[in-house]
């Protein structure tokens, strides 16, 4: 049986949830979480030696293009998750 697995790779202030408190404007002024969780992410997966997909947010690819290397070097799928989110 073959599994798929997927991960979204985003910071924790895209969320829709914090939409009314902070603009996009703002992002680059606030602290990034997404690096530090998604190299543990990856450790996880060699240690299981488990690949996946993650769909990374353009806005995350242009600001953290050597961890979306890493991410494609240790085996894994990257697919795009669109560059913001902004409901339509």
């Amino acid at each position: 049986m073959q599994n798929a697995l997927t991960f979204d790779v985003e910071e924790y202030f895209h969320v829709e949830a914090f939409r009314g408190f902070l603009s996009h404007e703002d992002w680059s002024r606030l602290p990034s979480r997404v690096e530090a969780s998604t190299r543990q992410l990856l450790d996880l997966l060699d240690h299981h030696r488990v690949t996946a997909t993650f769909f990374v947010v353009g806005w995350v690819a242009e600001r953290q293009r050597p961890l979306v290397r890493e991410i494609q070097a240790r085996g894994h799928e990257l697919g795009c998750h669109g560059h913001l989110h902004r409901p339509i």
